[in-house]
């Protein structure tokens, strides 16, 4: 079983550089980290459309908050990676 203390510093690193301002440009989405999980907010229509086709908004068992997809941390790295590869920007 893994020092979640660790792990939870991990990630802490690796997500740093989301944190950081990569450029000036408008943010399509909203990060939030709750701890055990994540929110993504998309803020403007491109990022909803991405949204829709890269994650499963239609699942019943994928949770909302208001607009928020809720992620488990686990899964935040590869999602902001599409989002960062795909042009958009992240708050």
């Amino acid at each position: 079983m893994p020092n979640c203390a660790r792990t939870a510093k991990s990630l802490r690193t690796r997500l740093a550089r989301f944190t950081a301002p990569v450029s000036h440009k408008t943010p399509d989405f909203q990060l939030e980290n709750h701890g055990s999980l994540f929110l993504l907010r998309p803020l403007n229509d491109a990022a909803k459309n991405w949204m829709d086709e890269h994650l499963p908004v239609a699942n019943p068992e994928t949770q909302f908050w208001g607009d928020s997809i809720i992620i488990e941390p686990r899964y935040v790295a590869p999602i902001v990676d599409g989002i960062l590869a795909d042009g958009l920007a992240l708050r």
